[in-house]
């Protein structure tokens, strides 16, 4: 293996656990949730809810900062996996779009979690928008450049397009917050899980020299790594 390769699965490697950490995502928002003083709900109240820093009596969430914490390292993975993991879209402007894409979605990601919505709801809402409106962008225009060379990952990408937008029509209508929320927000997180794990198997398969181990049974101090003869 060149060096320029091994440097180039080292980096796909890094980039897809960055974006396979994103599962513990759902799991920074259980215990936030659990450790509500007054019963939180999945149905009715919003994400952002779990980062608000002050009690009220129908909201109190004494574990703000590992919720606004997440938001902010979530944002940041995105932006490293994105930049990463370049090397899967075409030279030009998508390669390009896909960077800002992923940075506008990140630093967005990370300002929700640097302006919970108790310390103004206006600058909050301005800092959710940018990846509100970016993350339903960069789900369809990967689902058309990845269809003619990666069609699973297209048909993946679509799905998630599919269920972003659905859940932005009905929270539009006005149907339970909590729900269509999670269904506007869950996808990209979804997407970038996903797709780093698959990323991290594929790189380390066909990375792995499998026809040049050989291992001395009895012998178990010794493992022998070179041409099978």
């Amino acid at each position: 293996m060149s060096l320029p390769d091994a440097v180039g699965r080292a980096r796909h490697i890094g980039a897809g656990l960055a974006w396979t950490l994103v599962f513990a995502y759902l799991l920074a928002e259980l215990v936030t949730a659990t450790a509500w003083k007054t019963p939180y709900s999945f149905r009715h109240d919003t994400i952002s809810d779990l980062g608000v820093t002050t009690c009220t009596p129908n909201a109190c969430s004494p574990l703000h900062l590992v919720m606004n914490a997440t938001f902010v390292a979530l944002g940041l993975l995105t932006v490293v996996g994105a930049i990463g993991l370049l090397d899967y879209i075409p030279h030009g402007p998508r390669k390009w779009s896909i960077v800002v894409l992923a940075v506008v979605i990140g630093a967005s990601t990370a300002a929700t979690g640097v302006f919970p919505s108790d310390d103004g709801i206006v600058v909050h809402v301005l800092a959710v928008m940018p990846a509100f409106v970016s993350r339903h962008i960069v789900l369809i225009l990967l689902t058309i450049w990845l269809w003619k060379n990666w069609r699973m990952a297209a048909i993946w990408s679509g799905l998630c397009a599919t269920a972003g937008l659905t859940g932005t029509v009905l929270l539009m209508i006005g149907l339970q917050v909590g729900v269509t929320e999670r269904l506007v927000f869950y996808p990209l997180p979804a997407w970038m899980a996903v797709t780093g794990t698959a990323i991290v198997v594929t790189t380390v398969r066909t990375a792995m020299p499998w026809r040049r181990i050989v291992r001395w049974i009895g012998c178990p101090r010794y493992v022998i790594i070179g041409e099978g003869r």
